[in-house]
């Protein structure tokens, strides 16, 4: 199977780039946030564990997202490719996903200066119940508040303010550049450039992937 790793800061668009692949390479988008929502809402004894570390603001174990990752990718169904949102974070998770084998593997860094992601991130809205995002400039819900999707409760993360978002940053250079640089170093990377709109952004992406 195919494995793509998407990387990029808080607010550079991975996620969103992930759904569009997912829609027209039929890829499975696998995002840790989901499968750390999904543990918790099954009130599993891992999802109790991770829950513990996220409403505290730490950073859940490597240890316990490595095992939550590999039973997800051992489900058996992925036979047409996946993309990763948000994994690996660190060294030790990029070293626990090359022991899953995959016929092809490619690594794609969406770059964004941090004043541009700031803002979108501050525009940002989630659905609380989907996970759907938008976005108050560029793509707002049809109605205030209300999912186009599920027409669940729309609403800004706890997380998405400046003082938050800018400390994610912080993070994120401290623990996940040093994934970028490991990735280079297999010579899998492609960087592209994820400022301006969305379409023009997955435009270049497509163009790696196909």
């Amino acid at each position: 199977m195919k494995r793509l790793i998407l990387f990029g800061a808080p607010g550079s668009g991975k996620g969103t780039m992930g759904d569009l692949i997912q829609r027209d390479f039929n890829y499975t988008k696998i995002s840790t946030g989901d499968i750390l929502r999904s543990a918790i809402q099954q009130d599993s004894a891992d999802g109790r564990q991770a829950k513990s570390f996220m409403e505290s603001g730490g950073l859940v174990p490597d240890e316990l997202v490595i095992e939550l990752v590999r039973r997800r990718l051992e489900r058996g169904d992925l036979d047409d490719g996946y993309v990763m949102d948000g994994y690996p974070r660190t060294l030790a998770q990029a070293e626990a996903l090359s022991h899953i084998a995959s016929e092809s593997e490619k690594a794609i860094f969406i770059e964004v200066s941090e004043i541009e992601a700031v803002e979108r991130l501050l525009s940002r809205l989630t659905c609380s119940d989907c996970g759907a995002i938008y976005n108050l400039i560029s793509k707002p819900p049809k109605k205030d508040g209300t999912c186009d999707l599920c027409r669940g409760r729309v609403a800004r993360r706890a997380d998405d303010n400046e003082e938050a978002v800018r400390q994610r940053f912080r993070v994120y250079a401290e623990r996940t550049m040093p994934v970028i640089e490991y990735y280079g170093c297999k010579n899998v990377l492609e960087r592209v450039d994820g400022g301006g709109a969305a379409a023009a952004v997955y435009e270049k992406i497509k163009g790696l992937i196909a």
